[in-house]
Order: structure tokens, then C-alpha cells, then sequence
């Protein structure tokens, strides 16, 4: 996707969720029973935030955040795509959606991104935001969000993600 090219409508949220994942070890991809324990929520939703705890890494131990961190795996991007159609974006508080190390990203032809960024796979793409920091949001109930990307030619940029929180 061209970034300036996309309707303002695409980075606004009307049912934005965070789903805590429990990432205690390297490399650790989040799953379908993952997700589904988001309960009928996850169903309703239009973006999806994951914190895996990661963020907490990233100032303190830059290598520790950019390698061996929980990413979302295959068969939860599919599900995203075909069973969650009300889904317009994704959010992780690590490096990248999908893991890079050897065995995932490379190796299987960076297929997570590919699942959420093919046009004919459902009717939108899924956008992706990668090294966010839950922190404000953990624990707290978003009622919307919304992005404010850089409006570009070009299929990636820097961003801020706004949340509304309910009081």
C-alpha cells in the first residue's frame, strides 16, 4: 500500500483491544488459543494490541529487546485475516510483528507480514504497528484509538498511536 494513498477512515479504531501475552521465552509466538482468550471481545474488535512485556527491555537492554522476542506467529496472522474480518490493525510492543531471527522470519519468506499486507487474502489489508509501548493502556479499557502516520509515498513510516481510555 502506498501510505498516502490510504482513507483517513483505516487508522481510526472503534473497538481497540490489548491482549496481554505471557512471552517467557525466546522467540515465543503468539497463537490462536492466545488470542482467543481475549474471549467474544476479540470478535468485536478493529485493532488488536499485544503486550508481551517486551517494551520493558527496550531502554535498558536494546539487545535483549531486538532479538529473541515474542512475535506473532503464522497460523494467529491467518486467523486474524480470515476469521476476525472487523480487524483493520495490529500492534506489538516489540521490534516486529514477526520474528526475524533464522528460523522464522527469513526462513519462511517473512510469511506473518505477507498473511496481514495481502490484498486478496480478505477484503483490506491489516495494518501494522511494531515497537509501541503499552505501558499507558496496560490495564485500562481503550474505547478508541488512532493513528497519525506521516503521509507519504511509501508503504512504511513513524507514527503516534492515540488511545482513548475509559474513566
Amino acid at each position: 500500500d502506498d501510505l498516502a494513498a490510504l482513507p483517513t477512515e483505516s487508522f481510526v479504531y472503534e473497538h481497540p483491544i490489548l491482549i496481554d501475552i505471557d512471552a517467557n521465552v525466546p522467540n515465543y509466538e503468539i497463537s490462536v488459543e492466545d488470542l482467543k482468550k481475549a474471549g467474544d471481545e476479540l470478535y468485536e474488535c478493529d485493532a488488536i494490541f499485544f503486550n508481551t512485556g517486551y517494551w520493558k527491555h527496550r531502554s535498558v537492554d536494546f539487545m535483549k529487546y531486538a532479538t529473541g522476542f515474542a512475535a506473532v506467529g503464522p497460523d494467529a496472522a491467518k486467523f486474524i485475516r480470515l476469521e476476525l474480518p472487523k480487524v483493520k490493525a495490529v500492534a506489538i510492543d516489540t521490534l516486529s510483528i514477526e520474528n526475524t531471527g533464522k528460523d522464522y522470519g527469513v526462513a519462511r519468506d517473512f510469511i506473518v507480514h505477507k498473511t496481514f499486507l495481502n490484498p486478496e487474502l480478505a477484503e483490506n489489508t491489516v495494518r501494522i504497528y511494531e515497537d509501541i509501548n503499552p505501558e499507558p493502556i496496560i490495564g485500562k479499557k481503550m474505547t478508541m484509538a488512532f493513528c497519525s502516520p506521516c503521509r507519504i509515498r511509501g508503504d512504511a513510516t513513524i507514527c503516534n498511536i492515540i488511545c482513548q481510555i475509559e474513566e
